[in-house]
């Protein structure tokens, strides 16, 4: 993958399908193991290649909009998390898992859909959240989710009839052991007060490093009669990701070197945690450099590195790894800036 970004010409994202396809088998293997579906957030890579090899590895999609449902295999399990609400009405899939927080939303989900009451991330007070707002006390809570019985327990009198069960899904904050979901399980069965038929603990794996582990552990704490389900998304593109940028301006400003590459973090690298290909340098011979992207935006900055000298001048190559699917998702243009290449190597059969 390295040697092919030294011939790109254009900004570029770069995506290992066999990486990919090598981990979607790792997690889907770590799951089974241990009685847990595991499901393919569709907006984490939405690339038509990574959706089929999701259908073909996974239990089936997490969603959050119609556009989104239009995407997957019909067959697939699709867990439905639509802000709006307009993806419930879109059309009743085999099995179809819909994420509700009001009556209303009991109501209009297809016959034959499963209702998973949406459970506020913020219960346990361990998971601040992005974009949350304030209860008055001075903590954040999410936006999401109900975190009162009488709230939960009206929508579970709506869902009569219908096979009920959780959901929640954490904020930003990202766990690096199963500790986090087993304490935000508990919390929210305990809310819920009745027994759930599943919980839906949504995404945010990616830090963990063990995932068979994690999952061993988690499904260890819950009861066996409860189903549970998971829904990676950038845990799936680990290690696949890379980019390239080329330098198109260098100049010294006091005690450091900036360089100004054609690769944005604003544009082209969303939702990435990334670093530098590069060769550390000799000990006391490094020059720290400043690598900025290409808008008149304030912090399209991609990052501060120590370098050898000579490393990063004009019209030179900057390749970083860590590039995860929201990247291809959110890849866009601004201020004249044009979206990323995109290059996705088929070594999947």
């Amino acid at each position: 993958m390295i040697e092919a970004l030294a011939r790109v010409v254009r900004p570029t994202l770069a995506f290992d399908l066999a990486r990919v396809d090598a981990n979607m088998q790792r997690i889907a293997a770590a799951a089974h193991a241990h009685d847990i579906r595991a499901l393919f957030a569709a907006k984490s890579f939405p690339h038509p290649r990574v959706l089929e090899l999701a259908a073909n590895r996974l239990d089936g999609f997490d969603v959050a909009s119609p556009g989104e449902l239009a995407t997957v295999p019909a067959g697939a399990i699709v867990s439905v998390a639509d802000p709006t609400g307009a993806a419930i009405t879109t059309g009743a899939r085999a099995r179809m898992i819909v994420a509700c927080e009001t009556i209303g939303q009991v109501c209009a989900a297809p016959r034959g859909a499963e209702i998973a009451i949406r459970i506020s991330a913020s219960i346990t007070g361990l998971d601040p959240a992005m974009g949350a707002v304030l209860d008055g006390s001075g903590h954040r809570r999410s936006r999401f989710g109900l975190d009162d019985r009488a709230s939960v327990a009206a929508l579970r009198d709506a869902a009569a009839g219908r096979r009920v069960g959780l959901h929640v899904h954490h904020g930003p904050v990202t766990a690096t052991s199963a500790g986090r979901f087993i304490a935000t399980a508990r919390a929210a069965i305990e809310l819920a007060d009745f027994e759930p038929a599943f919980i839906d603990l949504g995404g945010a794996w990616h830090g963990i490093a063990d995932l068979a582990e994690a999952f061993a552990a988690i499904r260890a704490a819950l009861p066996r009669s409860i189903e549970v389900i998971v829904e990676p998304g950038r845990a799936y593109a680990d290690g696949a990701g890379f980019a390239c940028g080329i330098v198109r301006a260098a100049r010294s400003l006091g005690d450091r070197e900036v360089r100004v590459v054609d690769l944005s973090r604003a544009c082209h690298l969303r939702w990435s945690t990334f670093e530098l290909v590069a060769r550390a340098p000799h000990p006391g011979r490094g020059r720290r450099v400043l690598v900025v992207g290409p808008t008149c935006y304030e912090e399209d900055v991609l990052g501060e590195w120590t370098l050898e000298p000579g490393a990063l001048e004009l019209d030179d190559r900057m390749i970083v790894r860590g590039i995860s699917g929201y990247a291809l998702a959110w890849n866009t243009g601004f201020g004249g800036v044009e979206p990323a290449d995109v290059v996705l190597r088929d070594g999947v059969h």
